[in-house]
């Protein structure tokens, strides 16, 4: 629609139109391309190709596809560098309609476009952040219930079976004549019910420790995450952990990337998960912000203190205005259970 006006013009000089379709069609491509990449790369290059369509035939409307690199912007950088980026490009665009025209026209289209810019890249930051923190919520309650369901699992089912396996057992050995033989089938498959009810039980908290390998499914979460860019480092001996210990560990390390994602404005993470003796401990910090220590401690935090504590574990904070964030946190591999 940018380039329509361009096309139904007519009477243009072939060659510089020619040129121009080039480089409205390389626009094209290597949109598409960013989209698909997520490099920023590929935006500095969409960039310089508005600029060239402008100095080659200009229309007026070009500051549109800023819009479009601006909504990609979103997400990907802070807000600081974004605006920043933002700003660059507009005022490079200006220069090439001054350029092109003259300088009244530029400064009448450069206002309206940034703005229009400013408002894709809040619109596409914001929902990149709350998609983030959506998907973590949501990981988080498939993982907690598939281990709830293993507890009752193993404390209400099992516990039944097993009682009637033991009074069953008791009432073969005090029957006589046909009725023993029914009395022990009922025992066979009793026992045969609580072992199924075990294995399920044994296959859920394979399949959570498993999922909440934190080698793997960490980096799965945090591989798409816009900002901050996590840098985790997790040692291949946080395999096969106590399924508790793995869900607190994951729901700490979540908590982590989500106070530094919505609160901290910081552009990198930190994230070192170790495996000691008997023990795992996470180290986090980022380059955000920071906050007066006495104020840091939100639910999130406090939740994640309790969890650990439940635990057996320990929670210690560090952080000041314009100092970050750092986080340390300690907890038995084999944790209590945390309803």
């Amino acid at each position: 629609m940018v380039a329509l006006p361009v096309i139904l013009h007519g009477g243009l000089d072939p060659r510089r139109f020619a040129a121009w379709a080039a480089v409205c069609i390389a626009f094209a491509v290597a949109f598409w391309i960013s989209v698909a990449s997520n490099r920023l790369a590929w935006l500095a290059l969409e960039a310089l190709l508005v600029m060239a369509m402008v100095l080659l035939l200009c229309d007026g409307f070009e500051g549109a596809l800023l819009v479009l690199i601006a909504l990609q912007l979103g997400g990907r950088l802070s807000r600081r560098a974004g605006l920043a980026w933002i700003a660059a490009q507009t005022v490079l665009v200006a220069i090439a309609i001054g350029f092109h025209w003259s300088p009244r026209p530029a400064f009448l289209l450069a206002p309206p476009y940034f703005g229009f810019q400013i408002l894709a890249f809040f619109f596409a930051d914001v929902f990149a952040r709350e998609a983030s923190s959506r998907l973590l919520v949501e990981e988080n309650a498939r993982l907690a219930e598939r281990v709830r369901i293993s507890r009752e699992l193993h404390d209400a089912v099992g516990h039944h079976l097993t009682a009637l396996s033991l009074n069953l057992q008791v009432a073969s050995r005090l029957v006589e004549g046909p009725a023993r033989e029914p009395i022990e089938t009922a025992r066979t498959s009793a026992r045969l019910a609580l072992q199924e009810v075990r294995n399920v039980v044994a296959e859920l908290d394979g399949a959570a420790a498993e999922r909440l390998d934190l080698p793997s499914a960490l980096r799965a979460l945090t591989a798409d995450l816009p900002l901050p860019r996590v840098h985790l480092v997790a040692g291949e001996g946080l395999r096969g952990l106590d399924a508790d210990c793995s869900l607190t560990l994951l729901r700490c390390t979540q908590e982590i990337v989500t106070n530094a994602a919505r609160h901290a404005e910081a552009q990198n993470l930190w994230i070192d998960i170790t495996s000691m003796d008997g023990a795992v401990s996470i180290v986090a910090r980022d380059d955000g912000r920071g906050v007066d220590g006495a104020l840091c401690v939100g639910h999130g935090l406090r939740v994640m203190r309790e969890r650990l504590e439940q635990g057996g574990g320990r929670l210690e904070i560090q952080t000041g205005p314009r100092a970050g964030f750092r986080l340390s946190a300690w907890l038995p591999k084999a944790a209590k259970a945390i309803s």
